[in-house]
């Protein structure tokens, strides 16, 4: 038995998010909702819940005012918002999951279907809650600290402190500016999109690089680092990249 908590101020949207895990989760559950943030905390003391999906922006508290309250964070969150970048970045850049409303049943069932493969590991730690505050603080994003969870727990990286990012099947390898190599349980094209506005190139399918770090591009179709790493560039990459490199 699952047991989830739907927090929203919105009752049409805790109504419909119900209706939608009845239809759309074939799984066993118990599913409770609360209408006002100040009565979040009450409500998982009392019903111990295994998930909360979680409305970002309520009246008095909001999501991140709701998890201050409590103590104990021994579930899993999934915030629920409206479109916004600058949320959405902070909310992936701290390795949360995020839906969007209005809510699609095919994201929903994605997004279970992840959470009932993630349920054996360690809950979301403290870092992770902590992390995310400090994200949304921020007045700017190139300010953002990402999460990168792994077996051991959480490692956390500023993406100027990124070299490159290697993929190792379903696993990233990251190698950072204080010769460590960190790994993370998230595939490479997630990081690909979220480090692309900060000038990371994919230069193959297994290699993503800071452009920073980027001595000079070879006849041979590799890259030499500033560490004098050698980094293929794949044929069909080569014309983007060299694009990308003009002015670096």
């Amino acid at each position: 038995m699952i047991k989830i908590l739907l927090i929203d101020d919105e009752r049409k949207a805790t109504d419909s998010l119900r209706l939608m895990l009845e239809k759309f989760v074939p799984a066993e559950k118990s599913v409770e909702s609360c209408n006002d943030a100040r009565l979040a905390a009450v409500m998982m003391h009392n019903f111990k819940p295994d998930l909360i999906f979680l409305d970002i922006r309520m009246p008095h508290l909001n999501g991140f005012d709701v998890l201050d309250t409590v103590v104990a964070k021994d579930f899993k969150v999934i915030f629920t918002t409206a479109y916004d970048e600058y949320t959405i970045r902070a909310i992936r850049f701290s390795a949360f999951d995020y839906l969007l409303k209005p809510v699609d049943a095919e994201e929903l069932m994605q997004l279970f279907r992840r959470f009932e493969q993630s349920r054996s590991e360690i809950n979301q730690p403290k870092e992770l809650f902590t992390n995310i505050s400090y994200n949304l603080n921020l007045q700017q994003q190139n300010q953002f600290r990402l999460a990168l969870p792994a077996r051991e727990g959480v490692h956390f990286l500023y993406p100027h402190e990124i070299i490159r990012c290697e993929a190792l099947n379903a696993y990233t390898r990251f190698f950072t500016t204080n010769n460590k190599q960190l790994m993370s349980s998230k595939n490479l094209g997630e990081y690909e999109e979220l480090l692309a506005l900060y000038h990371f190139i994919r230069t193959h399918k297994s290699h993503l690089v800071n452009k920073a770090f980027i001595s000079f591009i070879d006849h041979e179709g590799f890259i030499t680092l500033k560490d004098s790493t050698k980094i293929e560039v794949s044929r069909r990459s080569k014309e983007e990249v060299m694009e990308l490199l003009k002015g670096n």
